[in-house]
């Protein structure tokens, strides 16, 4: 290894042994953004080159800059020494990123991988077990593998893969945020701790339920004692216009989505985990401490630079008590459709129709429709169909679904029900009779 290469790992070796940083006491309150799988070398659609520098310019350019940006993971497609060179390059650019703006990059589980064997030096400061995603990341990234720093007055502990599956974190992992959490409670009292991982904490936000597969279960025993404690997570690029996206129990689970592409959870749709223009889709927080001890995390869809609303406020005292975005927050509002709507159907024949339908409205977002074709009373077929909220400004007014193989010489009809984020259904709206042709 080139000299330059073993004072770069000494440096890092300084800074794992001792990771507080404190980053200059200026006047104010911490402004970060937060995002995620960026997944460099990713080429659906119009790929991470463009997209990633896209969302970083809308996110740096509100009125207000941040002080610094945390990447929870998954870096790159394949943990590739190209894929990493793309990653700094962008991440350093200072048409992306402003001088002043700290940068925070956690290393995934997944996708952050490599087939190059790990250095002595690497093995070094990390021991044999040290892999080969660990070299390409200390080596390109030249920080270390977690950090727990302090951005004006608050405690940030970020954290980066450490294991092998079946679970994405090792033993050194949980005790460097178990010691990391016991410090930060001790020194910044009443305040929260912010906590960056790349795989969200098992069945707390969107896209962390036990049968999805995203999740772990590694932390959950250490953050449950910590009520401040609000964790930051992708991995599932599940979309952060869903309200399940934030979620409180006995500490604040957040979901910050996709810098690449968005997916929804599996059996949930007909078309499958990626409905349309799902590779059009990039998102990212921005959150914002405030003078009464309030977070207040702004929903950006980077993509096409709007804010998601609303805000979501994690009240203080973060000891818990404030705690409302809960598992029985959103009661029995169902969604509705306008007063004397019908689906219509067009492009009958023997076989096949197209059942067209306008969007319904709900206290929150109409995730998905179930489209039926009746016989009666009899339903002949379903479709399930995503309502592309994720679009937002370019989420389509009306949707249409194509059934084929209906049964020829047949009155029919269509009936289409709005379901939300809670399984909560609308009352159902149902469409004129139509008749197939004889064959």
């Amino acid at each position: 290894m080139k000299k330059q290469s073993m004072v770069i790992l000494f440096v890092l070796f300084a800074v794992w042994q001792n990771p507080v940083i404190l980053l200059g006491q200026t006047s104010g309150l911490p402004r970060f953004a937060v995002l995620s799988d960026t997944h460099f070398e990713n080429r659906r659609g119009e790929g991470a080159k463009v997209k990633v520098p896209n969302a970083l310019k809308n996110l740096m350019n509100q009125k207000t800059t941040v002080d610094a940006v945390f990447v929870v993971g998954d870096l790159t497609d394949h943990g590739n020494q190209n894929e990493y060179d793309q990653l700094v390059a962008t991440f350093g650019d200072k048409r992306f990123i402003p001088e002043h703006v700290a940068v925070y990059l956690m290393m995934g589980f997944n996708h952050d991988k490599s087939s190059s064997s790990a250095t002595d030096a690497v093995k070094n400061i990390l021991g044999s077990t040290a892999t080969n995603a660990q070299k390409n990341f200390l080596e390109k990234v030249q920080k270390p593998l977690h950090q727990y720093v302090e951005i004006k007055g608050y405690p940030f502990i970020t954290l980066s893969e450490g294991g092998n599956r079946p679970s994405p974190y090792n033993d050194e992992v949980k005790k460097f945020l178990e010691e990391k959490l016991a410090d930060a409670a001790q020194k910044y009292p009443d305040k929260p701790i912010f906590v960056f991982t790349h795989v969200p904490p098992l069945n707390t936000c969107y896209g962390s339920w036990k049968h999805e597969g995203w999740g772990t279960d590694v932390f959950t025993p250490i953050l449950n004692r910590y009520p401040q404690a609000i964790v930051f997570s992708g991995h599932s690029h599940f979309p952060i216009g869903d309200p399940r996206s934030i979620h409180q129990e006995k500490f604040t689970s957040v979901n910050d989505g996709s810098t690449t592409y968005s997916e929804v959870e599996p059996n949930i749709l007909n078309i499958g985990i990626h409905p349309e223009n799902y590779d059009k889709v990039t998102e990212g927080l921005i959150v914002n401490v405030l003078e009464n001890g309030n977070v207040e995390i702004e929903r950006w869809d980077t993509y096409r630079n709007e804010e998601i609303l609303p805000r979501w406020t994690i009240d203080a005292p973060h000891d818990g008590s404030q705690f409302h975005y809960t598992n029985s927050r959103n009661g029995v509002t169902s969604p509705v459709f306008a007063e004397e709507i019908q689906p219509t159907v067009s492009d009958v024949t023997e076989n096949s129709c197209t059942v067209t339908f306008p969007q319904a409205t709900d206290n929150e977002i109409v995730h998905r429709y179930l489209v039926e074709i009746l016989d009666g009373g009899k339903v002949l077929f379903s479709f399930r169909k995503f309502s592309q909220f994720y679009l937002n400004s370019e989420m389509p007014e009306e949707l249409r679904v194509t059934f084929t193989d209906l049964p020829h010489n047949k009155t029919l009809s269509a009936r289409v029900t709005a379901i939300d984020s809670y399984n909560n259904s609308s009352k159902p709206i149902q469409s004129n009779v139509f008749q197939t042709s004889t064959k």
